[in-house]
């Protein structure tokens, strides 16, 4: 028997979809294979106690109580997970966007020597902040939105009017390192830029404001390292948002998903080479989503690289990796835990 750790929540704002994508991964594993156990981390980072019942029905069953004390709690989890050999003992942090995608449980594994499920420290750290992300499509030439940047304490009019000058209007303002289209906004003129930037600094100290790309956004799945790469069809959703916000994705009831995206073979195969691109030059390993804007010209556009997409029943993520080799979700994760034993030796 293989002995899983499987982490969930955590202190980002993506938090609940969390829980949703730890409780589909547990109704996924074979029982056969793995001995599961779960950690709850709240809000606050403090991890409970390990657990391997939950009400399948509920995602809101893997919120556990908590002690006040975070260091001690994670001191009581090294001292249950010391005594797994890791050679048969594996992670999967399922936790979306800050502390989970930011590369911080992975170094906190790295330190520990157990083998995990996704990408490491560089690779996380490098997706998670989309400025970084940007500057080194920039560097590999890789076709993107026009960008520029600025912190809290450097925001002022003159970058205001050098976005309006350089990019041109409308805009996209996102927070630099933030999930699930939280904290972005379309703007059309200066003070809506000026109100959305402000807003975006309540998720991050850094904020990045874009072109708006007038184009479909795609999504793809990506699964394996270096040259050894599959590649999923697109998938998208389809809207009347201008861009694909947060309530479009999570609240429109006339937002429709087109899993696989109806597009020609020849530009479903470029756009699944452009996304491989994309995943190489970010360093990634193990697997990730990567999103692209597909233009009525034909070209691609990198959005973004998600390195721990929603694993939830809709997630995009999860159905174009069934999709992609025709199996179910429990063989998805089987080949994902193999990687991250092969990775980690």
């Amino acid at each position: 028997m293989i002995n899983v750790y499987l982490l969930c929540g955590g202190p980002s704002s993506e938090h609940d979809i969390s829980l949703r994508s730890a409780l589909n991964i547990s109704k996924n594993l074979s029982k056969e294979k793995y001995n599961t156990k779960i950690v709850y981390i709240d809000k606050n980072g403090v991890f409970s106690k390990s657990f391997d019942y939950i009400d399948s029905s509920d995602e809101f069953s893997l919120v556990k109580e908590t002690i006040s004390n975070k260091a001690k709690s994670i001191a009581n989890f090294l001292s249950e997970i010391k005594d797994y050999n890791p050679d048969n003992t594996i992670i999967i942090p399922a936790i979306h966007g800050t502390y989970g995608e930011d590369g911080t449980i992975q170094g906190f594994l790295d330190c520990i020597g157990y083998p995990y499920l996704g990408n490491g420290l560089l690779s996380s750290a490098i997706c998670m902040d989309k400025v970084t992300t940007n500057d080194i499509f920039e560097k590999n030439k890789i076709s993107q939105a026009k960008y520029l940047y600025t912190y809290k304490d450097d925001f002022n009019d003159d970058f205001v009017n050098k976005c309006i000058d350089e990019i041109g209007l409308p805009l996209i303002v996102k927070p630099s390192a933030n999930g699930s289209s939280v904290g972005v906004s379309k703007v059309e003129d200066k003070e809506q830029l000026k109100s959305a930037v402000k807003e975006a600094f309540e998720f991050d100290k850094k904020v990045l404001v874009e072109e708006l790309i007038d184009g479909q956004e795609i999504e793809i799945a990506i699964i394996g390292d270096g040259n050894s790469l599959d590649a999923s069809m697109p998938a998208a959703y389809i809207t009347n948002h201008r861009f694909l916000d947060y309530d479009a994705k999570y609240f429109d009831k006339e937002t429709i998903e087109e899993i696989p995206f109806n597009m020609e073979k020849v530009y479903q195969k470029e756009a699944m080479e452009f996304a491989k691109e994309c995943y190489k030059a970010a360093g990634c390993s193990g697997f990730a989503r990567v999103d692209i804007f597909y233009t009525n010209e034909h070209k691609f556009f990198v959005n973004e690289i998600n390195t721990f997409p929603g694993f939830t029943p809709s997630s995009f993520f999860a159905r174009l990796a069934m999709l992609m080799y025709n199996k179910s979700f429990g063989y998805v994760l089987d080949k994902l835990i193999e990687d991250g034993f092969r990775r980690f030796k």
